[in-house]
């Protein structure tokens, strides 16, 4: 028996899982940080991957849980049958690994890398924490239609 849960249907609980593992893996390539200076002083905004190493550690995590989402997919879609505790598994995953990627942005929203007076917050970041969030609801969505 399926059960709608907090997102409706499993196949958009699924949906979402994806899209935020996807913009979480793109969130690390954008902007996160703009020079408050001015564009003669400072050469524009500069993405998570090249302002601090906590970005290379939410693109691992991001990778995980967009995989462990499209595996989930898979199996809502009877592509690719699991097991419950394998599916219980993945789902868990991918909530682990969107609350620890979004605790990553969310350190380095609330402390830049130095020197951070110079510093402003960019789209990067904050769309990192809306797909870490999404990551985590689409997981315990999942969770929560296995019960």
């Amino acid at each position: 028996m399926t059960r709608t849960g907090l997102l409706g249907s499993p196949a958009r609980a699924s949906a979402v899982g994806i899209a935020s593992g996807a913009a979480l893996v793109a969130a690390v390539f954008l902007p996160w940080y703009q020079g408050n200076l001015g564009a003669p002083t400072v050469p524009g905004g500069r993405s998570g991957w090249e302002s601090t190493t906590v970005a290379k550690g939410v693109f691992v995590l991001a990778l995980v849980a967009l995989v462990a989402a499209l595996v989930i997919a898979a199996d809502v879609a009877d592509v690719v049958p699991l097991e419950r505790r394998t599916a219980e598994s993945l789902a868990w995953l991918l909530v682990a690994s969107s609350i620890v990627a979004g605790i990553l942005i969310g350190y380095r929203l609330a402390r830049p890398p130095g020197p951070a007076e110079f510093l402003s917050r960019d789209i990067g970041l904050f769309l990192g924490v809306a797909a870490a969030v999404g990551g985590a609801v689409a997981g315990l969505a999942q969770l929560a239609r296995r019960e």
